[in-house]
């Protein structure tokens, strides 16, 4: 772990993907989660193929519960060494929910022993300075370029928060989720 910290070797764990796709998408808290009903019918219908097609046997489902546990452990220990953590998802994988992915994603990491503060960081600076584009992305400062999620509470103290979104400024235009989900899928 040192050695990777010391060479500036920064990890994406796409946790969500691991736990939603690969290993526990037989879980009604994945197949049912909130966010799942966002995706578009015709991708939801693939998702529930892919999911039929993946043969998880039900008697595995305790070693593979403790597997995505070992990689958030292992998340959690790679940050406490120093490693940069990144924040993505590989969306649209399966039940990876294009968007909101990112939410179960912050929150994983969080569950895995980073700070709230650290798991956004992980979704803005860092991923800057991964792409070396930390002098124009990443940070809210004058001369920045920023899409903006404004926020009714703070996420630093629940990363929960990072759902209250009350509107986006991206582009220079103000968008207010209530307008973009009248456009959502409909099954």
């Amino acid at each position: 772990m040192a050695a990777i910290a010391k060479r500036g070797v920064a990890v994406d764990p796409t946790l969500v993907v691991f736990r939603n796709m690969i290993y526990l998408n037989d879980l009604p808290a994945v197949q049912e989660h909130p966010d799942q009903k966002l995706a578009p019918a015709p991708m939801r219908r693939f998702w529930e193929g892919y999911r039929q097609g993946s043969n998880l046997q039900e008697g595995t489902r305790d070693v593979r519960q403790r597997e995505v546990k070992k990689y958030q452990e292992l998340t959690g220990i790679l940050h406490a060494a120093g490693v940069a953590i990144l924040a993505g998802t590989d969306t649209p994988e399966p039940f990876v929910t294009p968007g909101f992915s990112l939410h179960q994603e912050l929150e994983m990491l969080v569950e895995s022993g980073l700070s709230p503060s650290a798991a956004l960081q992980a979704a803005t600076l860092n991923n800057a300075k991964i792409l070396r584009q930390a002098e124009q992305l990443g940070r809210i400062e004058p001369g920045m370029l920023a899409d903006l999620v404004v926020l009714r509470s703070d996420p630093t103290t629940d990363i929960h928060h990072t759902r209250e979104i009350d509107y986006v400024i991206r582009g220079g235009l103000v968008t207010v989720p209530s307008d973009v989900m009248k456009f959502a899928p409909a099954d």
